[in-house]
């Protein structure tokens, strides 16, 4: 078969014995179970720390990696730690903050042993990875600083940085301990890269195109982005504007970046986080493609998104930059929504596929996929398909069993679901929920809502590995 196939997943949504999907024994039998079931792709949200409302896209630090995910067991085959009891273990919702506050207790007995045991390891990790010294320090004087915004933190914290080149030594044990934590999952993550591999299975990581004010990226360099010299506010963020999907369009909030700054060194800043996320994975999936031609530029007191401009974004001068220093750069533009030509005339410019998403252009006969594009059923922002199918008009199914010729209507679902996975493509990837016919209770966000239940859902266990019925290989002979 040469069909090419990928499953969408976030590694929370794996089955964990502490409550969270993470990188120990759930991705290598995940990474299994694809291979064995002919996949070749492997697709996970974004892996960086969780920020408000637990969301992946809008994080602290664009390189580091989420601490929730390290492997507590795989510490305990390190030696580092004793048995480790479990923690919501057959839970079928993340519960971030017990989580969180449980492997960071033993994290930091795993931390006190490391230290003794490997004393220079840490110290060579932060030679060779210059990002996370900053982002270690910044998540410490956050804590010392009630989790507020940076900007809303004592003087001496807020602009540590702008008169000192070293961290502050009083807080050098949490700082290294952060730093340990970086180390642990970054160590466990390239053994889950190395694992997948060898199984043949390609991992599709997924870049947000905008940071999170309240990260270090924006901490570390306020004149590349929209901040206000003398508030260290935001005076102008981002979103999209009204649109066939909504009529007050979306307010996200994300600083805006100043592109005439970052031109000055070649936008190193974007440039490198393009570079560093592209060596976690085979491919990189960039959100909000279309910003590169053209972003959406609220201003900062709004309420909506309704009275924003469009502004020129930085187009190939950006791409040139980028594979100048990068030119094995392997990505997918997501270039979905109303789109003028320019987007995809970009997108073409540098040879990137596009995405195609079927729950949103089934009913348009002549909207039809090629071999440049990802097809997908719908992705995380979306119904799952099963959820999408129940809440189609008797009408809507009666186009679809027309178009494709499906006469008896219990065979109707199957015969979409066979339809997607044939449809012309470079990858066709399923959502797991898909393959599984789960309903939107499994559904992992809705955008435009913060917090529940977004980015919560998970598997309880393996056993849904005896009811997967699609796809059907027969259907590519």
């Amino acid at each position: 078969m040469n069909k090419q196939l990928g499953i969408l997943l976030a590694v929370s949504s794996l089955p964990g014995r502490h409550g969270i999907g993470d990188f120990g024994d759930s991705c290598y039998k995940f990474i299994s179970w694809l291979s064995k079931n002919q996949y070749q792709y492997w697709q996970v949200l974004p892996l960086n720390p969780v920020g408000p409302g637990y969301s992946p896209y809008m994080s602290t630090c664009s390189n580091a990696l989420e601490y929730r995910y390290i492997s507590l067991d795989y510490l305990v085959k390190d030696g580092l730690l004793d048995k480790v009891p479990s923690h919501h273990k057959n839970d079928e919702a993340v519960d971030y903050y017990s989580v969180g506050e449980f492997k960071k207790k033993w994290l930091y007995k795993a931390y006190k042993k490391f230290i003794k045991l490997y004393p220079e390891t840490l110290h060579k990790f932060k030679t060779r990875n210059k990002w996370v010294l900053p982002y270690a320090t910044f998540e410490v004087f956050k804590w010392h600083n009630d989790n507020r915004q940076w900007n809303e933190w004592k003087l001496e914290d807020r602009d540590y940085f702008l008169t000192h080149r070293c961290p502050p030594k009083k807080y050098m044990n949490e700082i290294n301990f952060v730093i340990f934590m970086q180390y642990e999952a970054l160590k466990q993550w390239k053994h889950v890269m190395t694992f997948a591999k060898r199984k043949k299975i390609k991992l599709i990581c997924d870049m947000p195109f905008y940071v999170g004010f309240d990260g270090v990226e924006c901490y570390m360099n306020r004149d590349q982005f929209s901040i206000d010299k003398e508030t260290n506010k935001l005076y102008e963020v981002g979103g999209v504007g009204p649109d066939a999907f909504s009529d007050v369009g979306q307010l996200w909030g994300t600083p805006i970046y100043n592109f005439n700054k970052m031109k000055e060194d070649n936008y190193s800043l974007l440039v490198d986080r393009v570079g560093y996320l592209l060596k976690l994975c085979d491919i990189l999936r960039i959100d909000h493609f279309r910003a590169f031609d053209t972003y959406y530029v609220i201003p900062a007191e709004e309420e909506t998104a309704r009275n924003g401009v469009w502004k020129i974004g930085p187009r190939d001068d950006f791409f040139n930059a980028l594979y100048a220093k990068y030119p094995n750069s392997n990505l997918i533009a997501e270039d979905l929504g109303d789109l003028r030509p320019e987007v995809l005339q970009l997108r073409d410019q540098f040879n990137l596929p596009g995405m195609f998403i079927c729950e949103f252009t089934i009913y348009d006969l002549y909207n039809n996929s090629t071999t440049r594009q990802i097809v997908y059923p719908g992705t995380h922002d979306n119904e799952t398909l099963w959820g999408w199918y129940l809440n189609q008009s008797e009408e809507g199914l009666n186009f679809i069993a027309n178009r494709l010729g499906v006469t008896d209507r219990e065979k109707l679902y199957d015969e979409i679901v066979k339809y997607i996975f044939t449809m012309p493509s470079m990858i066709t990837i399923f959502q797991l929920q898909d393959v599984l016919k789960l309903d939107n209770k499994a559904r992992m966000n809705y955008p435009g809502t913060v917090g529940d239940p977004n980015w919560k859902w998970k598997l309880k266990d393996f056993s849904w590995i005896k009811k997967v019925k699609y796809p059907d290989y027969n259907w590519f002979n």
